[in-house]
């Protein structure tokens, strides 16, 4: 018989649909655009329910052949079905064709899913009616996700096998083999009767020795293994009356051969008896069979080698039950014995709602109220499979909680906030990114972003990472007029390391292009002037978006006797965080001492008058951090992100007055450091000049003859930073000429020249 193709309109009704073939038919058949009615007993119906979509219905028998759906308990009137497919055990199965007549038609293919093809087939003809009758049976476990290659043997009515029931075993990669009920039940009684038989007799052989059995299976050998594991399917309480119905059709035959097997071997030597046996085995199947066996055996020892694996590297893996979709208990594996696996439960907690304890877990585990305690779990060794990689990863998605947070980012102002938005959303462990907020301030844009974190993660490590990818994909602009003129040069900044001073020289040494030399960190801004010379060069910050000019800078750049020149500009996010090396809350810090440098303090006063700190000055921040960590009284220390190693702590996040700054830093040189000029023309070309007192400029802004543009910043003593577009004309008195760069009010641009 052949298959004629296509598919079969009208309702599909598959009988016993929650497990084994029935679920395989189910699989396979419902769904898409046909009309299916999934039915099995009250308490296997439930594990169908999702599936029920109204196209898909999954329902109960009901009395008088009614089919009582499970959603809402509404009747499906009955009507002859396309295709009625019943996959319960055989002594059932003339009930269900009894109960289910109103659904079978002339039309109907009725298809009953059995091992004894003679017994059911010739029990189901009186109740099929005018139906075309089939019977079929799957080759290989139904529970399998892959059947390519396995036979599915159909018996039936008509020369052709339905075209639904071609495309369902062909479309899986199944092969369709036919015959008629007598060539399958002569064939059963040996592939099915004689292996149960055998197994059975071998399973009750080992089970009278002396040793005892939890012994034996200690000291396997790989066939020993294979075999007995073996015996375990036919022993399955589940597959008893299968067995027992296959035992009843061909048990006789298997019965006598394998007496007449054991006689032989009595009645001869063993080694010639394996040599007769063997020579009844063809060359080139002996070899197929050698080869299943051995890929048999190499896949129960790889699952058992893995498992051990796992207990020896103690990552976190999942086990489920062998064929099964879940659910899945996710931990680690702390004990494997010869049949027994013992894993720590580490992911606790409703599904959407769970914590995983461990690592970073188990502080997110007491913010979602999950109780903290680890217990074990034990589980049969042949029972079980492991659950790694993408698969676990999924699992994890699914089951555990997503703590949500609002994160702030400095960016520059070209960048737009939902491309912000797109660069977090790759970041792996996170969900329900979106963006909430974006504002421009001068020079930049704070973009405030909601991503939820999978709750296996640790909060703060997890927002710096994506601050750092945000970074590394949006880098702040470096505006440089003129190139150096020596191939490798050294950058002084003002240290310790671990400032934005050294963020700035970084900058200046890496996106220029140009082969960098040591970064310098010097005490003082006169230390930092004073290292400037042929080979080396400095950066000095000269302005906040936050708190104005740096007046400690303009006091060192007017007391310089050298002479040195401004030739770029670097723009670095500032970003102040609160940390402290004391335990307890926030609240409990109130009136303590608060370390950071001027600057620092002077972008934070909101955050220290909340709190009552008495500020304190440092040379740096990175100094600052390092008398909190030596303080012997409780105290902060304001410094930037990203800090909170060597026994500091986070207490508070982004204390800045404002959502963001920027601190520009001029790039500084020894005269004839700097190629000359070659783009004099470009607008955003500026001089700049430092002076002590904004008197002296004010009469040379306010002439007829003034600048076209004119920035000048001041502090409260008269100590002023002069941007002009005027390239020359009278020095002002009191004031110092560092240069001309490229100067933008807002975003600086990037001007390399590569000659």
């Amino acid at each position: 018989m052949t298959g004629s193709g296509g598919t079969t309109e009208g309702r599909v009704v598959v009988v016993g649909a929650a497990l084994g073939p029935g679920r395989w038919f189910a699989d396979r058949l419902a769904g898409g655009s046909r009309a299916a009615v999934l039915v099995d007993t009250p308490s296997a119906a439930g594990a169908l329910r999702d599936r029920d979509d109204g196209t898909t219905l999954v329902a109960v028998s009901g009395a008088q052949g009614a089919l009582d759906r499970v959603a809402d308990g509404s009747r499906i009137a009955p009507g002859a079905a396309a295709a009625l497919i019943v996959a319960v055990p055989a002594a059932a199965m003339p009930t269900v064709l009894r109960d289910l007549a109103p659904h079978v038609g002339p039309g109907t293919d009725v298809v009953l899913v059995t091992s004894t093809m003679r017994a059911t087939l010739e029990a189901a003809r009186p109740l099929a009616g005018d139906a075309a009758l089939w019977g079929v049976h799957l080759l290989f476990d139904p529970s399998v996700t892959a059947v390519d290659g396995q036979g599915v043997y159909v018996v039936g009515d008509r020369p052709e096998v339905p075209g639904w029931l071609d495309a369902a075993v062909t479309g899986s990669g199944g092969v369709l083999r036919t015959g008629t009920a007598a060539q399958h039940d002569a064939a059963m009684a040996t592939v099915q009767a004689t292996t149960h038989r055998a197994l059975v007799a071998f399973a009750d052989a080992v089970t009278r020795s002396d040793v005892d059995l939890q012994t034996l299976w200690t000291l396997r050998t790989p066939l020993f293994d294979s075999l007995l594991g073996l015996t375990a399917r036919a022993l399955d309480p589940r597959q008893q009356a299968l067995v027992a119905a296959v035992q009843a059709d061909g048990g006789g035959v298997a019965a006598g051969r394998l007496a007449a097997s054991l006689a032989d071997l009595e009645d001869a030597d063993f080694e010639t008896s394996v040599v007769r046996v063997r020579d009844r085995i063809t060359g080139a199947l002996f070899e197929e069979l050698q080869a299943s066996a051995t890929a048999g055996i190499q896949a129960a020892q790889a699952r058992r080698r893995d498992i051990s694996r796992r207990r020896i590297d103690g990552r976190l893996v999942g086990l489920r039950r062998v064929g099964t979709a879940g659910p899945v208990r996710v931990g680690r594996i702390v004990d494997v014995s010869p049949t027994r696996v013992e894993l720590a439960l580490l992911l606790v907690g409703p599904a959407g709602r769970a914590a995983l304890l461990d690592g970073a877990g188990l502080d997110n585990a007491r913010h979602l109220g999950v109780p903290t305690k680890v217990r074990s779990q034990s589980f049969g060794l042949g029972h079980i499979e492991l659950v790694q990689g993408a698969e676990l990863a999924a699992v994890l998605d699914e089951q555990l909680a997503f703590l949500g947070r609002d994160v702030r980012f400095l960016v520059p102002e070209s960048v737009a906030g939902t491309g912000v938005a797109r660069v977090v959303a790759q970041f792996e462990g996170l969900r329900d990114v979106r963006l909430l907020d974006e504002v421009v301030r001068t020079g930049q844009r704070s973009v405030v972003v909601h991503l939820a974190i999978r709750a296996d993660r640790d909060l703060e490590a997890t927002v710096e990472a994506v601050r750092r990818e945000v970074e590394a994909a949006y880098a702040w602009p470096v505006g440089v007029a003129r190139t150096l003129s020596s191939a490798a040069f050294d950058v002084a900044y003002l240290g310790p390391a671990g400032t934005f001073s050294e963020a700035a020289a970084r900058r200046c040494a890496t996106s220029v292009g140009l082969e960098a030399g040591d970064l310098v960190a010097l005490a003082t801004f006169p230390e930092v002037l004073a290292a400037v010379r042929p080979g080396t060069i400095a950066v000095l910050p000269i302005s906040s978006s936050a708190s104005g000019l740096v007046w400690r800078a303009v006091d060192a750049l007017l007391a310089h006797a050298s002479p040195i020149v401004a030739s770029g500009v670097v723009d670095v996010p500032v970003r102040f965080d609160a940390y402290t090396a004391a335990g307890g809350p926030l609240e409990s810090f109130r009136g303590a001492t608060v370390f950071s440098h001027p600057q620092g303090l002077a972008q934070c006063t909101r955050f220290i008058a909340r709190w009552g700190l008495r500020p304190v000055q440092t040379d740096s921040t990175a100094g600052a951090l390092e008398r909190a960590l030596a303080s012997e009284a409780p105290a902060v220390a304001l410094g930037g992100a990203g800090l909170a190693t060597g026994g500091l702590r986070v207490i508070e996040r982004e204390v800045d007055d404002l959502s963001g700054s920027i601190t520009r830093f001029l790039v500084l040189g020894s005269p004839g450091e700097f190629a000359p000029q070659q783009d004099g023309s470009d607008p955003t070309l500026r001089s700049v000049r430092v002076g002590a007192d904004a008197a002296d400029v004010l009469p040379l802004l306010r002439s007829p003859g003034a600048a076209a543009f004119a920035e000048l910043l001041t502090d409260a003593t008269g100590r002023f930073l002069l941007i002009s577009s005027a390239a020359g004309g009278e020095e002002p008195a009191g004031a110092r000429l560092l240069g001309t760069l490229p100067w933008s009010p807002r975003t600086p641009v990037v001007r390399v020249d590569a000659s």
